[in-house]
């Protein structure tokens, strides 16, 4: 069952610039494991993969209807799986969020164009049961 979904589109420049000149933050806002995929790959490839794992973790606070706030952390969803169905992995508050509504999965689905990246995120109740 589908307990809320989520969209949210990054433009690839804003997401560039964050990436360009505030090196230091990309730590509180991409995993470790984020930022060792999105660094494997060209300069362009780069951008649009930051800019997609920024959407999606966007995407992912809209499904749970936590938008982003002080206690929700960027880094504490982290992005797996990104070639579609990927899926998010939660730590910190917004884990006991997704478990206080009985959300057993996170399936995103990320696409990017020449000046954009998309993402959607699925928050479901049960493995199978996408209904």
């Amino acid at each position: 069952m589908i307990v809320g979904a989520g969209i949210d589109v990054a433009p690839i420049s804003r997401v560039s610039r964050l990436v360009r000149d505030h090196a230091a933050t990309l730590e509180q806002v991409f995993t470790e494991q984020e930022r060792a995929f999105c660094e494997n790959g060209t300069s362009r490839h780069r951008e649009a993969r930051y800019a997609g794992i920024f959407a999606a973790k966007e995407a992912v606070m809209k499904a749970l209807g936590t938008g982003w706030r002080s206690d929700v952390q960027f880094a504490h969803i982290e992005t797996r799986d990104v070639a579609a169905p990927g899926e998010a992995v939660l730590r910190g508050p917004i884990r006991k969020v997704a478990h206080d509504l009985g959300v057993a999965r996170i399936l995103l689905s990320i696409a990017a164009t020449a000046d954009a990246a998309m993402a959607a995120a699925v928050a479901t109740r049960g493995d199978n049961d996408a209904r």
